[in-house]
């Protein structure tokens, strides 16, 4: 069996896994599908090939029933204890659970008393104050229901544009799929995807060939492909089965593939700024080149050069930065290429030429085990980041006020200590240190008692509960749990989830200015449905002169791999160096990096 669609498994473990949730089952087994989609998704090895091989009972968390329904799906490509499930709900009411603040127990009241199954049924519910009567409801509920609609139908009206994190695994088994056709000799991704924004529309992907017909010929076949959109000289563009996730590629000669990547790379606003220095210059830049225009040529016909100017006029760009130097620049990194001050630090040579790279990081920050919400033990999580190379790891479970995720009682944390103590008995080369992620509670204070922090090694504060505090309560909320010496880092500091929860309202700058003050360290979380803090954020915080953590925020061993990516994105694109970063030092300066003032 071979060519078995993961994504689509992926898809109906979870789907499967909320209709459950709908429909009462209980939290342990509801989980097991989560778990289950978990495993499938970090899959490395062949998934058709594991199914044939009867053994996917072997992957930790899948067992006899989950792997009789994988098996049924990826042989008949339908799994019957979904679809029962599913005929019992209205089609579109997955779509509440999108909603910020509706679970799957109101959104099952929801439609068992009112009817309500979908998000413009629950819009017309809402607006004619019919929720407000429901038990467990009320005025303030329904008021919070509104709020979140508008997010939710932001969110579905952002032009289709789709969190990195989804797109990205997508994105890059379809790189490894072109580099794989005819006569391919470079490929890479392009647009939004390699400036790894945190939202995109499409993927973009440049190849070299000295023929384009069978590299499209290639790219049709690749298994998750849905409809042929278009194909011509030099693009072909396809949609993607389940995402609708629009894929155009592009194939050129090699010797325009680093202008043609430059060039769909983007972003708009960079290139219009670099296309008015090369006109200083006397060049022109397009995807098929950079040509030096002819003396007396005039400057405006040629900013529009076409692929058919003439040989001797073109410059030979070997990568990307023979263009940058061609204009006298630095070379300036995709992540970087937003126009927010990029070019005139390139044409001054002061862009930083260290920027954080997954080689520098040499701990990890921010994690969960099985202690509380995570999938994985710690031991098997300290020997995950060993494996990895890393030299040491943060256990920083969820605290006690996080009960609906585990959240540890003292009792517990303190049991933890003497798990910790023997896991760095048994796995050498590395040291597992002892911290928490506290709850910063409505008040501002941390769930634990000073006499409990103040003998962990790594206390991170982070808010989970809003409590439907305005601007100003929020604010004031962190701008005290500051004050607090036993905090040391401020984790995923604006609690937003990516196209489904806006950041918390605060005021963002007071509260960076006091982080300064007091000496706090700043998460940059990589959770692909949080990258938090934003590269934005990054910025200002750089400019106050604050530390980062680059924190995976981990709840398997697979996530410890994934998330950190993100963390690095958000990370690079807000300008952040390695020394700017806690935990690229060892294990000593980790710790005295996020001692307080």
């Amino acid at each position: 069996m071979s060519n078995v669609d993961k994504t689509a498994v992926v898809k109906a473990l979870r789907d499967l896994g909320a209709y459950l949730q709908l429909n009462g089952e209980n939290a342990f087994k509801v989980r097991a599908y989560d778990i289950a989609a978990e495993r499938i998704a970090g899959l490395t090895d062949d998934l058709g090939a594991i199914i044939e091989k009867k053994a996917l009972t072997s992957l930790p968390g899948i067992g006899e029933s989950i792997a009789k329904k994988i098996e049924e799906l990826a042989t008949t490509g339908k799994m019957t204890a979904l679809e029962e499930i599913r005929a019992k709900f209205p089609p579109k009411i997955l779509e509440l659970m999108t909603v910020p603040d509706l679970g799957p127990k109101k959104a099952r009241a929801l439609f068992e008393q009112l009817g309500v199954g979908s998000i413009e049924e629950l819009e017309k519910a809402c607006q004619e104050q019919r929720v407000r009567t429901l038990k467990g409801f009320g005025q303030k509920t329904e008021e919070k229901l509104i709020n979140g609609l508008q997010v939710a139908k932001r969110a579905a009206s952002t032009g289709g544009r789709k969190r990195l994190g989804d797109v990205l695994p997508q994105a890059d088994a379809l790189l490894e799929w072109i580099k794989q056709a005819p006569g391919v000799k470079r490929a890479s991704l392009g647009g939004s995807v390699r400036r790894q924004k945190e939202t995109v529309a499409d993927v973009d992907i440049i190849a070299s060939a000295p023929d384009a017909q069978p590299v499209f010929a290639h790219f049709h076949k690749f298994p998750l492909v849905a409809e042929l959109i278009g194909a011509g000289e030099s693009k072909s563009s396809v949609r993607l089965k389940d995402t609708d996730l629009q894929v155009d590629l592009r194939v050129l000669p090699d010797e325009d593939f680093a202008s043609a990547l430059h060039h769909f790379t983007g972003s708009k606003g960079h290139h219009i700024k670099l296309r008015g220095l090369a006109l200083e210059k006397g060049l022109t830049i397009s995807e098929w080149g950079v040509f030096r225009m002819k003396e007396g040529e005039n400057a405006a016909a040629k900013a529009g050069v076409a692929k058919h100017e003439s040989a001797e006029a073109k410059l030979p760009i070997r990568d990307e930065a023979d263009l940058y130097a061609l204009l006298g620049m630095q070379f300036v990194p995709p992540e970087l290429r937003e126009d927010w001050g990029e070019i005139e630090a390139a044409l001054a040579h002061e862009l930083p030429e260290d920027l954080i790279s997954r080689k520098d990081i040499v701990g990890n920050v921010h994690a969960h085990t099985t202690w509380s919400d995570g999938i994985n033990s710690l031991e098997e999580m300290a020997r995950a980041a060993k494996a990895l190379g890393l030299t040491y790891y943060t256990v920083t479970e969820h605290s006690q006020t996080s009960g609906y995720a585990g959240g540890l009682s003292i009792e517990k944390l303190k049991q933890q200590w003497d798990e910790i103590d023997r896991v760095n008995e048994v796995v050498k080369g590395i040291r597992l240190l002892k911290g928490i992620e506290s709850d910063i509670l409505e008040d501002g204070s941390l769930d634990y008692p000073d006499s409990v922090l103040e003998k962990l090694d790594v206390v991170i504060g982070s808010i989970h509960q809003r409590y439907s505090q305005d601007e100003d309560q929020m604010t004031k909320r962190v701008l005290k749990a500051f004050d607090n010496p036993h905090l040391h880092i401020w984790g995923h500091p604006t609690g937003r989830l990516i196209n489904k929860r806006e950041p918390a309202p605060m005021r963002m700058e007071e509260i960076l200015d006091k982080a300064a003050k007091k000496g706090i360290t700043i998460e940059v979380n990589g959770c692909p449905e949080r990258m938090d803090l934003s590269p934005e954020h990054v910025r200002k915080a750089l400019e106050r002169g604050l530390k980062l953590s680059i924190s995976t925020d981990a709840h398997s061993t697979n996530e410890l791999t994934v998330h950190l990516p993100f963390a690095l994105a958000s990370a690079r694109k807000g300008w952040a160096r390695v020394g700017d970063v806690v935990n690229t030092r060892d294990v000593k300066g980790f710790l005295k990096a996020i001692r307080r003032n």
